[in-house]
């Protein structure tokens, strides 16, 4: 079995990309929107490897949210 067949009924990557990517209230979206930092965020993932996969996240700032891309980058982790 390789890593793709083991985690298919629980889809990690499909958890975390709308965890991260949820533009709901008390969402990461929300957060920093709330404080003028971003435009948008999106987060998807691929499990192109058989014992690899990545999730990647993509945040457009605003002036502001560049000026503090501490903060961003803060809330993201």
């Amino acid at each position: 079995m390789d890593y793709s067949e083991k985690d298919f009924k629980t889809l990690p990557l499909s958890y975390f990309s709308h965890l991260i990517g949820h533009e709901g209230e008390n969402s990461l979206m929300s957060y920093l929107k709330k404080d003028g930092y971003v435009t948008s965020v999106s987060c998807g993932g691929s499990s192109s490897l058989e014992s690899a996969s990545y999730v990647s996240l993509s945040i457009v700032l605003t002036k502001k949210g560049l000026a503090n891309y501490e903060k961003v980058i803060e809330a993201v982790f």
